[in-house]
């Protein structure tokens, strides 16, 4: 499971740079800072996907959670929320460490 959590961790991670290069390309060439919204990353790549979902987590869930939750997650900029993600999945997926126990007379 933990293997499974890293692989997707270094996947979001990938991604999340990906998106911070197309944004930092971006605000060189508009000499501003320009972060481009989750919610216009996902309508770009796949188009009709956010309004299925709004109507799923209305229908399904609760329309609180889409109005004040989801659509300010995804006005965030997409690298930041998909780097978090990622960070969050390689936080889980970490081996533990193992911990020593030192007696008094070691010291």
């Amino acid at each position: 499971m933990r293997a499974v959590l890293r692989i997707l961790a270094a996947a979001f991670l990938a991604l999340s740079v990906v998106l911070l290069v197309a944004d930092g390309t971006a605000m060189l060439a508009a000499n501003a800072f320009t972060a481009t919204p989750l919610a216009a990353t996902i309508a770009s790549l796949f188009p009709g996907t956010l309004e299925s979902v709004q109507l799923a987590v209305q229908d399904n869930v609760h329309p609180l959670l889409w109005e004040p939750t989801l659509t300010t997650l995804l006005a965030w900029p997409g690298w930041a929320v998909i780097g978090a993600v990622g960070l969050v999945l390689a936080l889980l997926g970490r081996s533990r460490s193992r911990r020593r126990m030192v007696s008094i007379d070691q010291f």
